[in-house]
């Protein structure tokens, strides 16, 4: 049986009025799957998007609130550094500190048996420079060494300490066989990542 529109017209009006629903129900499905949809998902997708940026935008905001203080922190931090690396011998400071080590054992009174140099010990961020010292003399003697050692204005390690074989001088005096390595270290200056070519 063919559907017209006279034949539409001449139904009662319940079923009328289900026809029409049915063809809104339609036109109302076709414009959700192919407009709403899409739409609500560029606003939920855009929402997001602002949500970022409004969060990316409070912390820029704290941080410019902030700025003052970072950049007095950052000062800070900046003079400390520098006041650490001070203590650090450069490459050509490091010869007469080992030569103030030699010289504070001999004015220690202490008899030096070894003073051997082991090389720089390259790291990620400075260098090993330990030395083997050997020396024999009496107790108090060998505390007046590491008391000069740890007056240095550089950073100098006593490692591997080790103490044996008394020997008796005279009545009242032992003297000690003292082994130990001093370590120094020094700053080594990371070179710049080479520039990439066009």
């Amino acid at each position: 049986m063919a559907v017209s529109l006279d034949s539409i017209l001449k139904l009662p009006i319940p079923h009328k009025l289900g026809i029409l629903a049915l063809i809104s129900v339609f036109i109302l499905g076709g414009y959700w799957q192919s407009i709403h949809r899409t739409k609500m998902k560029r606003i939920v997708g855009k929402e997001s998007k602002l949500s970022d940026l409004t969060h990316k935008m409070k912390e820029q905001e704290n941080i410019a609130k902030n700025y003052d203080q970072f950049k007095e922190e950052t000062a800070r931090t900046q003079e400390g550094l520098q006041r650490d690396l001070s203590k650090l011998p450069d490459k050509k400071e490091i010869p007469n500190l080992l030569k103030s080590i030699s010289n504070m054992s001999k004015e220690a009174g202490l008899e030096v048996l070894l003073f051997k140099p082991q090389g720089e010990q390259p790291g990620q961020f400075y260098a090993r420079v330990p030395v083997e010292l050997k020396f024999v003399g009496p107790y108090h003697k060998v505390g007046m060494f590491f008391s000069y050692v740890g007056t240095l204005p550089r950073i100098v390690n006593i490692e591997n300490f080790s103490i044996q074989n008394a020997q008796k001088k005279g009545k009242n005096e032992l003297l000690l066989s003292t082994s130990c390595v001093a370590t120094t270290y020094r700053y080594v200056e990371r070179a710049p990542p080479p520039k990439k070519g066009k």
